[in-house]
């Protein structure tokens, strides 16, 4: 039995899956999550140093 995956995963594999800059439009259009949802999940991956906001979108941030 696999547990169902938090808005916040499924937002973050979206970032590293498109390797492109991503709106919370485009995000919440790929994944159906609520677009509130999708902009606090962001936000959530901002503080945790695993998503930066550009001009063009959003983008994962790889660890180094």
């Amino acid at each position: 039995m696999s547990e169902a995956k938090t808005a916040k995963e499924i937002v973050l594999e979206v970032l590293k899956r498109e390797k492109r800059p991503l709106t919370p439009k485009e995000i919440q259009k790929l994944t159906n999550l609520n677009y509130n949802t999708v902009r606090g999940r962001l936000q959530d991956l901002k503080k945790a140093g695993l998503a930066v906001r550009t001009e063009q979108g959003w983008v994962y941030k790889e660890r180094k």
